[in-house]
């Protein structure tokens, strides 16, 4: 096995916490199946589990801290919740790619929104900060969203009613800026 395919072991060992905890209970099975050689199981299997759980994890709290940034809104209303459920989807899901923090708040939104959480219009926050990042990654776009709360006051606070608000993102070209509006309708007089 080259040093590829050893580096890609190793970041699995830092970012798979399961595989991890395979790895260092039994590193000379899991590296057989892995078709290491013995040098490189000795290789791997010498750093401290202590070291590779402290990199492991200093992993894991950049990358909530770059879901933070992404998703500011989401992470103020959820609070201390938002970080309990990044832990358990970063446990699932690991991005790609060059553009891997944008991803990685995408998918982390996907997440929250399959979670019931109150009150009921966090999933409108989420699927509005959501929407923007993906308006924001695509070169041409046209992006239309109903939402059932004003969404740009959600989080301020105070008690929002409900208002049908429809969001609407476009951009038509690679090198033009993403355009946004929202227009609202009315607003319920009752929480049905």
């Amino acid at each position: 096995m080259g040093l590829a395919q050893t580096q890609q072991v190793l970041a699995q060992i830092y970012t798979n916490s399961e595989f991890r905890q395979r790895f260092l209970a039994n590193p000379q099975t899991v590296g057989a199946e892995l078709g290491l050689s013995e040098a490189e199981i000795q290789q791997l299997s010498a750093i401290s589990a202590q070291q590779v759980n402290i990199f492991a994890n200093s992993l894991k709290w950049k990358r909530l801290g770059e879901v933070r940034e992404l998703l500011p809104r989401t992470a103020r209303v959820l609070g201390k919740n938002f970080n309990d459920l990044f832990w358990r989807y970063a446990e699932t899901h690991l991005p790609q790619g060059i553009k891997k923090h944008r991803e990685d708040a995408i998918a982390f939104s996907s997440f929250i929104q399959q979670e019931e959480i109150e009150p009921d219009w966090v999933s409108n926050l989420v699927r509005y900060e959501k929407t923007w990042l993906l308006a924001y990654e695509s070169h041409r776009c046209l992006r239309v969203c109903w939402f059932r709360y004003p969404v740009d006051k959600l989080g301020s606070g105070e008690n929002i009613p409900r208002q049908l608000t429809l969001a609407i993102w476009w951009r038509f070209s690679p090198r033009s800026r993403t355009n946004f509006v929202r227009i609202y309708f009315w607003a319920e007089s009752c929480d049905s």
